[in-house]
């Protein structure tokens, strides 16, 4: 089975520098916060990809650092069947946060990539 991705939607980026990178993201390139807590955001662009800032502890900065780039699929359990059947690394099970669900997945570098799907209008 072939995934079919339908664009490059979210970075996510794990930083020691938190307040700095929200000042980059917000002020500087002008993204619009769409939801912040303690040390972590999301920030939207017109064209409605998102940066994801992650600046506390956890698994969110761990897995995000170096930046993660996800992949928009129609159905995360489908892309992980796919990726399963591809004999493709998976890291962790499917998350959801806020309607959108993401699965991370190893590159043969060994680098971390995701797929996810956004809730509409999201």
């Amino acid at each position: 089975m072939t995934l079919k991705v339908k664009g490059l939607t979210w970075v996510g980026v794990g930083t020691d520098h938190y307040a700095e990178n929200m000042r980059l993201f917000r002020d500087v390139l002008g993204m619009e916060v769409e939801t912040q807590v303690e040390n972590q955001a999301i920030l939207r662009m017109p064209s409605g990809h998102q940066v994801e800032i992650f600046g506390r502890e956890g698994r969110g900065k761990s897995q995000n650092t170096p930046p993660t780039i996800a992949f928009e699929v129609d159905d995360v359990v489908a892309a992980r069947d796919a990726l399963v059947e591809a004999g493709v690394e998976i890291v962790g099970e499917i998350g959801s946060w806020d309607g959108h669900e993401w699965l991370y997945f190893r590159s043969p570098d060994g680098y971390l990539f995701e797929v996810k799907t956004t809730p509409a209008g999201g």
